[in-house]
């Protein structure tokens, strides 16, 4: 044997010995497979007071027909498939296609159920919705007790006095279930019909309506908020969406916004330079201001918390050690990127917004703080009624719609939350 023959044995005997140390392997973490959408469920309410949406060429026959064909061909590349159901006082299964169930609605008009109570409805949606389902849900939203209820001696405005109450407690509850049972978040739009049919108001009174008056109703899609984020973005992209008077998610916002990057260049003023995370060597009075901006990401805020005259008056603004002002806030979409380094400029064309603070003053290092608390929108109030007896008070309203909705975010409201967590170290 030759001697590399025999210095080579020696060292595989040397590296097998008790005294070697066995290399560490390196495991590699399990990753977390994506959620993907298993199945699309549509539910259509069929009560007596959807009938009036579909006569004659109104919004609603136009408009729900396309979405449900967009839906199935376009959502994840057209591989899911929808599962078209009614719903009242119970879910009945359409057993076809969805081209079979559009001409159904079409044409049959199934708005056969006398009555349907919101927060019921709701509770069967829930139970059937999957985890890795998306279940939409169009309706007029109208919160009312069953006719047997109503035709009770004394009972003719229960619908208007208990919609604060009951009414608006078991809407609450319902999503509370859905919300802590099944990890489960809403979205809901707006929209406005003309209507030819029958109206029942709060105290089951038929006002005939002949196409004259314009009237709401809601598409509520609820899901996982993964699935549901994932979905909402699709259908956004979608012109039979639009447009529409509303729309508002409960609670599809996850962490607070803390992210963001300070500009070297963009209308900058006064001394200080970059630290890791901040500013350091800054100088400022109120003859000498230091002005920096920061870009940031602001895409998981619903529509009405990006605009920025909403953030211009709810932003929160705190200092520790220093004096300092908000002085413009712009959509990144609109800035100068000449002014930018280039480094900088995928970065903001990534982000959605340009925060321009002035400090005017700074006493020892401290943090800039802003906040945006977690509110939601209340615009809805204003197409909510309580008395719904007149016709000429009903084009666009809905009656205790406020009291549906106020339920909903009730379940979802956390008041400790923020959208905006941004804290921005400073140092002298």
């Amino acid at each position: 044997m030759s001697k590399y023959a025999i210095a080579l044995l020696s060292l595989l005997f040397i590296g097998a010995g008790p005294g070697c140390k066995e290399k560490t392997k390196k495991t590699a973490l399990p990753t977390t497979a994506e959620k993907k959408i298993d199945k699309i469920n549509f539910f259509m309410e069929t009560s007596g007071s959807m009938a009036g949406y579909l006569q004659g060429s109104t919004d609603f026959r136009k408009r729900i027909p396309n979405l449900l064909v967009n839906i199935e061909g376009k959502v994840d590349s057209g591989k899911l498939k929808l599962h078209n159901y009614y719903i009242a006082d119970s879910i009945v299964a359409f057993n076809g296609t969805t081209q079979q169930f559009i001409n159904a609605i079409s044409v049959d008009h199934p708005t056969k159920s006398k009555s349907s109570e919101m927060h019921k409805i709701f509770e069967m949606i829930a139970q059937r919705t999957d985890s890795n389902d998306i279940s939409i849900f169009v309706s007029d939203c109208i919160l009312s007790y069953p006719d047997a209820v109503l035709r009770q001696k004394g009972n003719e405005n229960i619908n208007r006095d208990n919609a604060e109450g009951e009414l608006k407690a078991t809407m609450t509850k319902s999503f509370l279930d859905l919300k802590q049972h099944k990890h489960m978040c809403a979205m809901v739009y707006g929209f406005n019909s003309s209507f030819v049919g029958n109206y029942y108001t709060y105290q089951n009174k038929v006002i005939p309506i002949r196409g004259d008056v314009s009237r709401p109703y809601y598409m509520w899609v609820i899901g996982n908020r993964e699935l549901l984020s994932h979905f909402n973005s699709q259908l956004n992209d979608m012109e039979s969406l639009q447009p529409y008077t509303m729309a508002m998610d409960f609670g599809l916002f996850g962490e607070p916004v803390k992210g963001g990057e300070i500009l070297y260049n963009y209308l900058r003023e006064g001394e200080w330079t970059l630290n890791d995370d901040g500013l350091k060597d800054v100088s400022a009075s109120a003859k000498k201001p230091c002005v920096f901006a920061i870009s940031t990401d602001l895409s998981s805020l619903p529509a009405y918390a990006k605009d920025t005259t909403y953030l211009r008056q709810h932003l929160e603004k705190q200092a520790d050690n220093l004096d300092y002002s908000i002085e413009k806030i712009l959509l990144t979409k609109n800035i100068d990127m000449g002014k930018l380094r280039k480094s900088e400029i995928v970065g903001v064309q990534k982000g959605t917004h340009v925060f321009v603070l002035r400090i005017n003053n700074v006493y020892h290092s401290g943090n800039i703080s802003l906040h945006l608390p977690l509110q939601y929108d209340t615009s809805y109030r204003t197409l909510s009624i309580m008395d719904d007896s007149k016709i000429t008070d009903i084009g666009g309203k809905t009656f205790a719609l406020q009291h549906l909705i106020d339920g909903v975010r009730e379940a979802y409201q956390n008041n400790n939350q923020d959208y905006i967590d941004i804290s921005i170290p400073i140092k002298k």
